[in-house]
């Protein structure tokens, strides 16, 4: 039988997992054991290789990862914490949806990164229908992770500002607030023309700023590294703003030594820089 007695470590990834490249649940499951957690991960799709390559190949695991959340039932293995990254179509949606909402019944803290969108528009294959599944995950999520793109489809803005204005930025947090969510996390803006992260924390009503450099980069997986770092963070300390002052710190320390050695990857191979995170 599983050791699940130190309950508050155990954390359950749902997202998909890809036979190459490291995002998502590789990403996720890589920064989250290295912190220490005991880290349950299913895929939502198993995926050839990350979409920056222009092609790949896509496998539903709804089937599988319901069996296997039954016969961890069975077993008595449970999660305090939920994060959900990429859901696959309605009915996978659906299903995740139900789960998660029981979860959080029984005291789950839930994180949702919405992916779906970027550079002002949906992923190839993402519908209407796709923006929708994910409005309903928010509503029950307790931190969400959305890009700027994401978070202005989830607000039903007509369109994705470049550049947004402090009092802008803050309607933007609002109308998310008023369809649902809570704590808020919008991983790239600019605010005043300057690139930041975006925070609200829904306990303390309280909006935070924090600034970053944009590096000469083209790599996926980045927001993963981000959410995992501060999810990490946060489950230690419950602290909002020192989470997303670590994550972007650690994460910006990964960044200028993968930079320096780049050697043309599409994406981060995370084991080789875990050691920064001691």
């Amino acid at each position: 039988m599983h050791d699940n007695s130190n309950k508050t470590k155990s954390i359950l990834l749902l997202s998909d997992s890809p036979s190459y490249g490291t995002v998502a649940l590789r990403m996720a499951s890589a920064v989250l054991e290295k912190l220490h957690y005991d880290v349950f991960s299913l895929p939502t799709a198993l995926v050839s290789n990350t979409l920056n390559y222009g092609k790949a190949e896509i496998l539903d695991t709804t089937e599988y990862l319901f069996h296997s959340l039954s016969i961890w039932k069975e077993l008595g293995f449970s999660f305090p914490s939920l994060f959900i990254g990429f859901v696959l179509g309605e009915r996978q949606a659906e299903r995740i949806y139900q789960f998660a909402k029981k979860e959080k019944e029984n005291g789950s803290y839930l994180f949702f990164d919405p992916i779906m969108a970027d550079h002002g528009k949906l992923y190839n294959g993402l519908q209407k229908k796709d923006v929708e599944s994910r409005k309903k995950l928010m509503q029950i999520a307790d931190c969400i992770f959305p890009n700027k793109t994401e978070a202005c489809l989830l607000a039903d803005l007509k369109t994705v500002p470049d550049n947004f204005n402090l009092d802008e930025a803050k309607e933007l947090i609002c109308s998310l607030i008023q369809k649902g969510a809570k704590s808020i996390c919008i991983t790239s803006m600019k605010i005043e023309e300057k690139p930041c992260i975006f925070l609200y924390e829904e306990n303390t009503k309280e909006f935070h700023i924090l600034p970053y450099t944009e590096k000469n980069l083209n790599i996926g997986g980045t927001g993963d590294l981000f959410s995992s770092l501060f999810i990490g963070k946060y489950l230690q300390e419950k602290n909002f703003l020192s989470a997303g002052d670590w994550a972007l710190q650690k994460m910006n320390c990964i960044l200028d030594v993968f930079q320096e050695r780049n050697h043309a990857e599409k994406t981060i191979p995370i084991e080789e820089y875990l050691h920064l995170l001691d």
